[in-house]
């Protein structure tokens, strides 16, 4: 896992906002959930009352990037790319 990796999951487990240059989290009191963005494009949503990850398909089918993938991989999410396609738990998007 990547070091940066390792502090966006320190900000979800810890509720707090954090931004490093191309991975934001934002923590939302209101909703109790923290937001996930890469370049600015939301990738997923992690609820914390029922500790859960919600990837947002839609920007990974848009974007299937390694990195993507990567930061999603670090949330828990079964995210891979096949043959240019995102996939997620082994079904392309």
């Amino acid at each position: 896992m990547r070091k940066i990796e390792q502090l966006m999951l320190n900000a979800v487990k810890g509720k707090t906002n954090f931004s490093l240059d191309n991975t934001r989290v934002a923590y939302e009191p209101k909703v109790n959930s923290s937001a996930i963005y890469l370049h600015n494009n939301h990738i997923a949503t992690f609820v914390h009352y029922t500790e859960s990850i919600v990837a947002n398909v839609e920007t990974f089918f848009c974007w299937p990037t390694r990195t993507t993938a990567s930061r999603l991989r670090a949330l828990g999410v079964n995210a891979t790319i096949k043959q240019g396609d995102a996939a997620i738990d082994g079904v392309i998007l």
